[in-house]
């Protein structure tokens, strides 16, 4: 394949040229899309170490795979990949999806995510209702009425220590109680933040 001005190829110029083991297409596509696919994998996951593991991970895929991949819209291919890896990494706990984080990316696209807005905000709750008495108190005072762990301890009588005890606790159980309907909902969510 005759190669010019490289920045100028369109992707399928550039998938044919990887197809073929030219380098310098393999390389372009890295340096058009790898921080964007870092940044899609790390509005999910925040962690930076992961992140790039997985984009790495993902480029060493596509080279490895190369003359075997079908790839008709690179840019749907790589953020599907990087979806996908996202999704296995939540599956394998080598992340721990902070709650957060997903209330957060929800409330950005409401519009287009009532229903599984909805559907997380019910599984929260109810996973919050379950949870231990004091452990119960101790998160609504601290997510909700945004108490200080100080402000908490004082309220409640208790040492800050035991304070951050139960939200650990906490958290940890709902955390266990969500996860499977929180993979499902990141996996809903665009990536295309």
């Amino acid at each position: 394949m005759q190669v010019g001005n490289l920045s100028r190829m369109t992707d399928d110029e550039l998938v044919k040229g990887l197809q073929e083991g030219d380098l310098r297409c393999f390389e372009e596509i890295y340096k058009a899309y790898s921080s964007r696919l870092y940044s899609a994998a790390y509005n999910i996951l925040r962690n930076k170490e992961v992140c790039e593991d997985i984009v790495q991970e993902l480029f060493i895929d596509l080279w490895v795979k190369r003359d075997h991949l079908r790839i008709i819209h690179l840019r749907s291919y790589l953020y599907t990949s990087v979806r996908n890896k996202v999704l296995m990494t939540l599956r394998s706990g080598r992340v721990a999806l902070d709650l957060e984080v997903v209330e957060m990316l929800i409330d950005e696209h409401a519009a287009d995510n009532r229903i599984i807005q909805k559907e997380i905000h019910e599984n929260l709750e109810r996973g919050i209702s379950e949870l231990p008495e004091k452990c119960r108190e101790v998160f609504v005072l601290s997510r909700k009425e945004q108490l200080s762990h100080k402000e908490i301890a004082s309220l409640l009588n208790i040492s800050v220590k035991t304070v951050e005890n139960h939200l650990t606790i906490a958290l940890k159980r709902l955390r266990a109680s969500l996860a499977d309907f929180l993979l499902l909902a990141v996996a809903l969510l665009p990536l295309f933040l």
